[in-house]
């Protein structure tokens, strides 16, 4: 059983290559909420940070109003940034973030799969494509753009952290990130 024990969000500007802003949080699990020895070695991540934690819905509804509020301010020009959040396109370490895991931790939760990830970027796929080589993984990717990973891998804000690094980069090279991937909303309750 696989749950949702850390939403990291790192905000990238797509006109500036920059990072504006981090939302991260770690999640209680809802059907197993003691880490396997395995799950905390993998991630890093402690059962004392997990028994201080709060319900994926309530984290979820958090990162829904640290969006809207980026939103909001965008648009009344208050931001630091100056630019408007016109469109928001999330980009994930391939499909399983969101097909797999969202969708599972949605109907865990008895909780609609959220409209805003229906759509994404299969930065894996968008990566290949644009520089013209063979499937990669995010240790990968950094290694063709001359980086080097920064943190604990399969640590969500490290891993999000340096999905937000290689995005820069790709903006800086040319590259255009919008949505290549859509979730089946149908299949995630029927399966």
């Amino acid at each position: 059983m696989h749950e949702i024990i850390e939403v990291p969000v790192v905000l990238v500007s797509a006109a500036t290559a920059e990072i504006i802003d981090i939302f991260h949080e770690y999640v209680k699990p809802k059907m197993c909420p003691v880490l396997s020895p395995f799950c905390k070695k993998l991630t890093g991540i402690n059962q004392t940070v997990i028994n201080q934690s709060r319900s994926f819905v309530e984290v979820w509804k958090d990162l829904e109003t640290w969006i809207e509020e980026k939103r909001n301010l965008s648009e009344t020009g208050i931001n630091s940034e100056n630019e408007v959040i016109k469109s928001l396109c999330f980009v994930t370490d391939g499909p399983w973030d969101f097909k797999k895991f969202l969708a599972k931790e949605s109907r865990y939760n008895n909780m609609d799969f959220p409209s805003m990830c229906v759509q994404f970027c299969n930065l894996r796929r968008r990566f290949c494509n644009f520089y013209g080589v063979k499937r990669v993984n995010i240790q990968g990717m950094l290694k063709n753009l001359g980086q080097e990973f920064d943190g604990t891998p399969h640590s969500g804000i490290s891993d999000s952290r340096n999905i937000a690094n290689i995005v820069c980069t790709m903006v800086r090279d040319g590259a255009v990130l919008d949505n290549n991937e859509v979730v089946d909303i149908n299949s995630i309750y029927t399966a």
